[in-house]
């Protein structure tokens, strides 16, 4: 497992090293639980000047009104001071799916779902570090998001992507006259350098291809695989590698290298997969997966390094008391492909045990940290804490935190 040292004093938050805290501010503010790389973009849209390369926590929202156009909101936050330092909001068009309703698979509906009118809070708190999917919604420095449109006549759906000022550019050919299935193109998510937009296509047999559209003017179509999608239902893509492959499954995550990735699979439960040379669809019968051990107990938030794993309870009440509500890491490089969880491979608890319901909210991009949502009743607080076994987490008592992280989802810390 990468050496992290037993510790009970937290890493100080510097924003030359991916983030900063702020002690200065007014007193800590419990509220409602409420639902709902590198480089920027030239004069990209609203909000001036680019996203810091570090020292930003990178959060999105998506408002849904009754009678206006749904919009994203990508907003930089300095953690020292947790003041908005750059953001940009995308205005969704009609075309777009941003409801589930649609049945249409898409990171855009994933962002929107707690933000529609009459949404109920929910009873755990804010959401979880988002998954990959939710990162790649959008190009490296912020300045387009992918979308997946739909005719409402037809239902056929295609891809796309919507830039700040407002234009639609739409890479999908108009459906043809020829009697076939009804195209469905989902899962629209941007490659990080902005040369192309992937997706999903799953035909009336239910097999998925994966395959990316050049943003360029040909709008050139690559295939990259495919395979049976039986037992994908809730499965999304995410992007890993350099060259880059597409990985079909369920809560993934990659890891900071792109070599490996955790996610959920059906009659496997949580797994770790060597990510192949080609894209591919994350199942049973599909690439190679070690499946994390029940004893580890581990549900994976994200990646604190190349090998190792940040956990919390796997079904939300840990079997040792002593992690209770905790967190810990898992050294994947350890797992031998059997039941048993091998001898080192399982941190120490991060934090205490408490019958608090504790959300990991944004992980260091070193590595080092976590800023976790906790709530108690409906009181709602946000802790900073070394990933380290013993730390002892320390409130954030910036105001500005409540509106950075007690809403949607955050994206990146740098």
């Amino acid at each position: 497992m990468a050496a992290l040292a037993v510790a009970t004093v937290l890493f100080p938050l510097v924003a030359g090293c991916g983030g900063g805290h702020d002690d200065s501010g007014p007193g800590a503010k419990g509220s409602k639980a409420t639902a709902g790389r590198q480089g920027g973009s030239k004069g990209a849209g609203q909000g001036s000047g680019a996203f810091p390369d570090r020292g930003v926590i990178v959060t999105a929202s998506c408002s849904v009104p009754a009678s206006k156009p749904a919009s994203v909101t990508v907003t930089g936050w300095d953690p020292a001071t947790w003041e908005r330092t750059v953001s940009r909001t995308f205005t969704v068009p009609a075309e777009a799916v941003v409801a589930g309703a649609d049945d249409v698979a898409s990171p855009l509906v994933e962002l929107c779902a707690d933000n529609f009118p009459g949404a109920g809070t929910s009873e755990d708190g804010p959401r979880a570090v988002a998954a990959t999917r939710l990162r790649q919604l959008f190009d490296e420095d912020f300045s387009r998001m992918a979308v997946v449109l739909i005719d409402r006549e037809t239902e056929a759906t295609g891809v796309g992507y919507v830039d700040t000022s407002g234009k639609l550019t739409k890479l999908s050919g108009e459906q043809g006259d020829d009697f076939g299935d009804t195209p469905k193109e989902e899962n629209a998510v941007f490659a990080q350098d902005g040369s192309a937009v992937w997706f999903t296509e799953t035909d009336s047999s239910d097999r998925v291809r994966i395959a990316s559209r050049s943003v360029a003017g040909d709008h050139a179509v690559t295939e990259q695989a495919g395979g049976d999608g039986n037992y994908m239902d809730g499965a999304g893509l995410a992007l890993a590698g350099d060259p880059v492959r597409g990985l079909f499954g369920k809560e993934v995550r990659i890891s900071p290298n792109g070599r490996k990735a955790t996610a959920f699979i059906t009659w496997q439960g949580y797994n770790v997969a060597d990510v192949p040379q080609r894209s591919a669809l994350l199942k049973a019968d599909g690439v190679k997966a070690t499946g994390i051990p029940f004893d580890a107990d581990c549900y994976p938030y994200g990646w604190v390094d190349d090998r190792t794993v940040l956990c919390g309870p796997r079904l939300g009440k840990a079997k040792a008391p002593e992690r209770k509500n905790s967190f810990w890491t898992l050294d994947t490089s350890r797992l031998d492909g059997t039941a048993d969880l091998p001898k080192g491979a399982l941190g120490g608890p991060i934090i205490p045990a408490t019958d608090r319901k504790n959300t990991v909210r944004a992980i260091s991009r070193n590595g080092k940290q976590m800023i976790f949502a906790s709530l108690q009743g409906t009181r709602l607080d946000f802790f900073v804490s070394a990933i380290a076994p013993g730390a002892t987490p320390k409130k954030i008592t910036a105001g500005g935190a409540d509106r950075a992280l007690g809403v949607g989802d955050v994206l990146e810390w740098r």
